[in-house]
């Protein structure tokens, strides 16, 4: 009896730890495993095959193979868990074969498992390094079948160089303990690249700290449903990206979101440059997910010819297929209102200042009432009350279409108040008399936290955000 609980014991450790590391991986850190699918692209095509040379190419070579499945709910955590629980075997089998004991055989094994879990806490930690040590390990686990120390070190002399042209140098990484708020980065990255915008919302107003990266995304959400001024004072400091300039010492992260902006916001010759900037410091130079975008990009720009190579690029992956060959066929019906965004005014732009962008953008489509909410809000936000009454009298004024938002209501009676305006000009700008009424109650109370959700206690207390330059 005694026998058979130790003949067990080992399986039954090894099989918790791939349970728990499992679960860890599907419902504590899946983000990062769909950040890594989104960031890389294999292409089934020999061209790009016969690309992966030298030392270790089929441990590369497999490990982008694999990541491209990462795309599916619960693939991701599976293939990595079974990777490392087929090395973290296979060093038992080879130290069980090499006559170590059981419980050290073990925990060799459970160490092993349990540092490349770890390794892979980083999302620079690509699959192909597990490969990699997999190849390694499997080296060991022949030579441990062999019989007598002269065949295998026969085994081991052969098999060295061809496991290092096979799997190359496993490369070492410094061991860091899980990031959670990145992965709440990602997830909020990932829910909006996947349209889950409701879960976008809930996740961050049910979190109890926000960076900005998270607001970004936010803010990109309800600017679409026509809520973004409604929303821009619930949290302080936010962040809209508007203020942002890329540079050499641009946040990788930061570029990679600049591309939602400007698709967001209309503005196709910066979403293209943002979303070839995002391959070019990308793994192996080649990202997926910013294809797509270059794709729609062309789409809404007219030219068929640059989007369907990007659509040829997609037919030869594996997970993109089909959403290729849907935007070769519905894409003009997809990106319609994307199209009435565009700037159609014979402009070349070589800055990348927002507040430029935007009014190139509403000056060719006054209508853009995302660019108009963007261009407005970022002049609020760095309580800039002359250029916001400039940009408001522009688009809302000369348009004859104001926008009655609380917050462009109360912004205005700063600027009235503060240039002794005539009744005449009260009664043309601010048409909510609850706004008006409300401003005679925080003149008598100013700075009052019952007036916490107003403008007019942001420019008094908040501090103006930072205006990044690179």
């Amino acid at each position: 009896m005694r026998n058979k609980i130790l003949r067990y014991t080992p399986g039954v450790f090894i099989a918790l730890w791939t349970v728990t590391c499992w679960c860890f991986f599907q419902f504590c850190y899946p983000y990062h495993l769909f950040f890594q699918e989104q960031n890389q692209l294999f292409l089934w095509s020999w061209d790009y095959i016969s690309s992966y040379t030298g030392p270790g190419w089929l441990a590369t070579l497999t490990g982008d193979f694999l990541t491209q499945f990462y795309y599916y709910l619960y693939i991701g955590a599976t293939i990595l868990t079974l990777c490392l629980t087929a090395t973290g075997m296979m060093l038992y089998s080879a130290l069980r074969h090499f006559k170590v004991g059981r419980i050290v055989s073990l925990a060799l094994a459970l160490v092993l498992m349990t540092f490349m879990a770890v390794c892979h806490f980083s999302t620079s930690y690509r699959l192909s390094s597990t490969i990699a040590i997999m190849g390694w390990v499997l080296l060991l686990w022949l030579i441990s079948l062999a019989k007598g120390w002269k065949k295998r070190a026969v085994v081991c002399c052969c098999g060295l160089l061809p496991t290092w042209l096979l799997f190359g140098l496993p490369p070492m990484k410094k061991l860091q303990g899980p990031d959670f708020i990145l992965e709440k980065d990602f997830a909020v990255d990932c829910e909006y690249y996947f349209g889950n915008h409701d879960k976008v919302i809930r996740l961050i107003e049910g979190s109890d700290r926000w960076t900005d990266q998270m607001l970004f995304f936010y803010n990109l959400v309800q600017a679409q449903r026509g809520q973004l001024p409604d929303h821009l004072l619930k949290f302080t400091p936010n962040y809209l990206g508007t203020f942002e300039k890329i540079g050499p010492k641009t946040p990788m992260l930061t570029i990679r979101n600049m591309n939602e902006l400007y698709w967001t916001l209309g503005d196709m010759t910066f979403t293209e440059r943002a979303a070839m900037m995002t391959n070019v410091f990308s793994h192996n130079n080649r990202n997926v997910r910013m294809i797509r975008r270059l794709a729609e990009c062309n789409i809404v720009s007219g030219d068929t010819l640059a989007a369907e190579k990007y659509l040829r690029i997609l037919d030869k992956t594996w997970v993109y297929t089909k959403w290729a060959e849907n935007i070769r066929q519905h894409g003009r019906q997809i990106y319609q209102k994307k199209t009435l965004m565009v700037n159609a005014g014979d402009t070349i732009s070589i800055s990348d200042n927002a507040h430029f962008l935007m009014m190139q953008l509403l000056n060719a489509n006054p209508d853009n009432t995302i660019a108009l909410d963007y261009i407005l809000c970022s002049d609020l936000l760095l309580k800039d009350i002359d250029s916001f009454k400039r940009d408001y009298d522009r688009y809302c004024i000369e348009t004859g279409k104001p926008r009655l938002k609380s917050l462009y209501q109360e912004a205005l009676c700063i600027w009235l108040a503060g240039t002794d305006a005539s009744q005449k000009e009260w009664e043309t700008y601010i048409q909510r008399g609850d706004v008006f009424q409300r401003f005679q109650q925080y003149n008598q109370l100013r700075g009052d936290n019952r007036f916490k959700d107003t403008y007019w206690y942001y420019f008094d207390k908040a501090k103006v955000p930072e205006v990044k330059l690179k």
